[in-house]
């Protein structure tokens, strides 16, 4: 007997869609807690550029590696997760909008929900790791990921002065953030791609607190062994040059991610 699913072409459905979808709307979702700790340092344009597709333009050859620890998220129930986002500032050239925003290199979750939302309905290219909570002796802050065990990221941050409610206010009346991606999906059963193009996920941040500080990283490469599936994306970031540290923050913040404005750039 032939089945009896049907697609509704106005419905939302993630895999595996034949168990029902839903209409779709705007969805803007809260992260109501969330402590940052973030990492920049300047590369060469030379080596950054390698890894920024010919639609975009890179704005200053900048690197930035920010831990979040999400909590009271709305759509996990008040649950969390944890993540390390790796990013650059961009220009898309791709239309007329000239809209500047962030260019995610690669983004470590270490729960599977939002992984596959994000993949899939924003572009953005999230991957999986074991990301440890941020601890703390005195005012050296660190945290870690790993796969497997193997450790393949150190994050470390030394808290040193905290920002003026003046300055934390003056940073908020420039919230927005524009998040662009690339959503891939390959052929089956051939090279060459199903689908392929640019994304921007709109998002927002709010500082409650923000400190300055000296921040540094550690890359350890990983072997196919090790890490099959991300041991080329490890090697890529480890190999980009470190020329200098150009600012590090710790922040208490909340957010909110517009996934209903997330749109495919033409």
């Amino acid at each position: 007997m032939r089945g009896k699913f049907k697609f509704q072409d106005d419905y939302i459905y993630k895999m595996p869609a034949h168990f029902g979808g839903y209409p779709f709307y705007p969805v803007r979702t809260e992260y109501r807690d969330m402590l940052g700790i973030t990492v920049q340092y300047e590369t060469t344009q030379e080596a950054l550029l390698q890894y920024l597709p010919e639609d975009f333009e890179l704005r200053e050859p900048i690197v930035s590696v920010q831990f979040s620890n999400c909590r009271d998220v709305d759509w996990m129930s008040g649950g969390e997760y944890r993540l390390i986002q790796v990013t650059a500032p961009v220009k898309y050239l791709g239309n007329s909008e000239g809209l500047d925003g962030d260019y995610a290199l690669v983004v470590w979750e270490n729960k599977t929900c939002p992984i596959i939302g994000g993949r899939e309905e924003d572009g953005v290219p999230k991957v999986f790791a074991d990301i440890a909570s941020e601890r703390h002796v005195g005012d050296h802050w660190f945290t870690a990921a790993s796969y497997e065990s193997h450790t393949f990221l150190k994050i470390d941050f030394l808290k040193k002065s905290e920002l003026s409610q003046q300055d934390v206010e003056k940073i908020n009346e420039h919230s927005k953030i524009n998040l662009f991606g690339w959503r891939y999906l390959p052929n089956l059963g051939k090279g060459g791609a199903a689908l392929s193009h640019a994304t921007l996920y709109p998002q927002e941040m709010k500082i409650k607190q923000a400190w300055l500080g000296e921040g540094s990283l550690q890359w350890t490469t990983l072997t196919p062994e090790q890490h099959p599936l991300q041991n080329h994306i490890i090697k890529a970031l480890a190999d980009l040059p470190i020329v200098k540290y150009t600012n590090a923050m710790m922040l208490k913040c909340s957010a909110s991610l517009n996934v209903g404005d997330s749109k495919i750039l033409p």
